[in-house]
């Protein structure tokens, strides 16, 4: 379904991503994990071309584009069928939580008001938010921001979600109500990458770790294989020193 070749990426003099290949099938719900600064973001940021990459390759089916002749109408076909989770939440402070979620559905898709607060209303609902639906982003907590952000992502029926880190900018008590409504999304068959430091949960709903370190993809497989039998020594180092602060 999707494939990412020798993707390469610096920033001035620091190489971010040093010849990453990726491939991910259709339902796959794959964990990226890894240290800080190691490239997972600016991974899943080059997928809809949020980040530019020097060079690579990707086919997204039928879709392929080299990242060195960028092509605008297979950017904008890639962008229509993924949708991003940011860190940060992305909200508009200006608007309800239901015209954040119809925002893309009448701006982008050019569906109806109608169309668009119908849809709203039924993601607001598969992440519980019913109740929130002409609150503004002030008088909502953090969890229920990073909701908002994930029935934005789900309303426009993407093929992929992408998650960069969902839950680093919450605090400890809010963590969980995020990661109830990310399991239900990954368990009805959405293909789904997530940049995560809860290994716990990275292994529970992942039937693929992706181990990066230094730019590259270190190590991947199984979620027993990646964390209870880590053959490559620096993945072994990781995960020990995750375990230590814990």
């Amino acid at each position: 379904m999707l494939e990412l070749k020798d993707l390469k990426l610096s920033y001035g003099n620091t190489q971010v991503l040093n010849g990453v290949d990726l491939s991910v099938n259709r339902g796959d719900v794959v964990s990226i994990i890894g240290p800080s600064g190691t490239g997972k973001t600016t991974l899943l940021k080059c997928i809809n071309y949020l980040a530019k990459p020097a060079s690579g390759t990707i086919a997204f089916d039928q879709v392929r584009m080299d990242y060195r002749k960028p092509d605008s109408t297979a950017v904008q076909a890639i962008r229509l069928r993924t949708a991003m989770v940011f860190q940060q939440f992305n909200v508009f402070k200006n608007m309800t939580v239901i015209q954040n979620v119809m925002d893309p559905l009448v701006v982008v898709q050019r569906k109806s008001k109608e169309e668009a607060r119908s849809i709203a209303l039924q993601e607001l609902e598969r992440v519980g938010l019913s109740n929130k639906v002409d609150s503004y982003p002030s008088q909502l907590s953090g969890g229920q921001l990073q909701r908002t952000g994930i029935a934005r992502a789900l309303a426009v029926k993407p093929d992929v979600m992408l998650f960069d880190e969902p839950t680093s900018s919450l605090d400890p008590e809010l963590v969980g109500e995020v990661l109830k409504v990310i399991r239900d999304v990954t368990s009805s068959g959405i293909t789904s990458l997530l940049v995560t430091h809860e290994m716990q949960f990275a292994k529970n709903i992942s039937n693929r770790i992706v181990f990066m370190d230094r730019g590259v993809v270190a190590a991947q497989g199984s979620p027993a294989e990646i964390f209870d039998t880590p053959t490559n020594p620096r993945l072994a180092q990781f995960l020990n020193s995750e375990h230590s602060i814990q």
